[in-house]
């Protein structure tokens, strides 16, 4: 390898990385590469054009005829949109067509919570009640920017047997890839959707169908439960709390486990880039590193990381960095001494427990200690009455902050294999 090619392979390299669907690469640079001098001017550096791909206006035009015929079409807005920074136009494309919206939970905070079109997520682990009723129902599907992934789908045959599927993505190998699309369309989520609101205004009016009238009480009947007072403190109460302490402009982090798909199921999110969470990768540890990232790229804003008792020791190191940053972050440990998600797979799906339980995490382990030697501030909660004052506390506070929240050990969290077998556990 020629050290003077190091330059323009970085620039193809940062060009891979952010087109189409964004992620990371790997440039692997021999020793002797390191250590050459080159030249290299950075004011005569100039990046890469990011190519977007264009609708096919037929396409297009096959696409909105379809919703138009349909008797309960419903969109599914992924994390493509937020991505490209298309939310807005999305939920105005949703109005026009009266399309109930489905959020993916990479898409969590692409619509607001109590708008009338909002049904919340589908799926078998952060999908919702009300979602899986309205996907169940539908009989044409509009996902945008969405991969359909196995823990939004679970039993494939389940979710896409009756309905036809029209299929946006940005990357070609997506569509198609999982659910069969009867229409696919590869083109940037933001261009399509301008394409689909333009046409939509040639065609005229669109009108509700399906449960999109029942929508708002539908949102009502069918919320999960989190109002608990019971001790130990049931975990749904801390997200109960923590949607009434914080407001719209905080950020929040998880990682894996139970508590990161309570967090998916119970939070309400507002607005978009305000939930930020390990994904599909279900990366233990991710929370606090990612919750440091994430106050440092938009300092002044408060940022919370949510996790488990195993989450927050398995990178708890990372609160020294905060605190040696004056970076106050707010670390919320929903602590059952569990491995929580491993417990309940374990239990129903083998009938047995094995390794999960460690009873010394609400005991002998002390995280205010911990914490307070990492240079953060910290409390432990014990009672549901007590969770408000400590959110409150820790949002007003300029170090970094550390809520040990003792909960209910063995708390199942609703999830099930398909999106009309999910097993709803109070």
């Amino acid at each position: 390898m020629d050290p003077n090619d190091t330059v323009e392979i970085f620039r193809e390299g940062f060009r891979i990385a952010r087109e189409g669907k964004p992620g990371p690469i790997l440039i692997d640079l021999p020793l002797d590469v390191q250590m050459a001098e080159i030249d290299f001017d950075i004011d005569s550096y100039i990046p890469y054009e990011i190519e977007r791909p264009a609708p096919e206006t037929d396409k297009i035009k096959a696409a909105l005829q379809l919703i138009s015929e349909a008797k309960a079409p419903v969109m599914i807005m992924g994390g493509g949109v937020i991505l490209s920074e298309a939310t807005s136009e999305c939920v105005e494309l949703a109005e026009m067509l009266q399309l109930p919206v489905i959020t993916t939970y990479m898409a969590k905070g692409g619509i607001p919570v109590n708008h009338p079109l909002n049904a919340g997520h589908a799926g078998i682990q952060v999908g919702g009640p009300l979602g899986n009723k309205v996907l169940s129902e539908a009989d044409v599907v509009l996902g945008i920017g969405c991969r359909f992934t196995d823990r939004h789908t679970g039993d494939i045959k389940v979710y896409s047997e009756g309905r036809k599927f029209i299929h946006i993505d940005i990357e070609p190998s997506q569509i198609g890839k999982i659910i069969p699309a009867e229409i696919g369309i590869v083109a940037d989520a933001k261009m399509a959707i301008e394409a689909l609101l333009a046409e939509a205004k040639q065609m005229g009016t669109f009108g509700a169908k399906g449960l999109v009238a029942e929508l708002p009480q539908l949102s009502i009947d069918l919320k999960r439960k989190t109002d608990y007072d019971s001790r130990p403190i049931k975990p749904q109460r801390v997200f109960k709390e923590m949607n009434e302490v914080f407001g719209d402009e905080v950020m929040y982090t998880t990682g894996c486990g139970l508590t990161q798909i309570w967090s998916g199921q119970l939070q309400d999110i507002n607005r978009p880039r305000k939930y930020l969470p390990s994904g599909g990768a279900g990366t233990l540890g991710f929370d606090i590193p990612g919750a440091i990232g994430a106050s440092v790229g938009a300092p002044g804003i408060k940022t919370v990381s949510v996790l488990g008792d195993f989450g927050f020791t398995f990178m708890v190191e990372e609160i020294a960095v905060a605190a040696v940053n004056d970076i106050p972050l707010v670390v919320v440990i929903v602590n059952n001494a569990y491995l929580g998600l491993i417990r309940q797979n374990q239990n129903y799906g083998y009938d047995f427990e094995y390794a999960v339980h460690m009873a010394e995490n609400q005991g002998l382990m002390d995280y205010v200690k911990v914490a307070e030697g990492f240079g953060c501030e910290a409390e432990r909660v014990f009672n549901p009455e007590d969770i408000k004052p400590a959110l409150e506390r820790a949002y007003a506070s300029n170090r970094p902050y550390v809520i040990d929240i003792v909960c209910e050990e063995a708390t199942d969290c609703s999830m099930g294999p398909s999106i009309t077998a999910v097993r709803e556990f109070l």
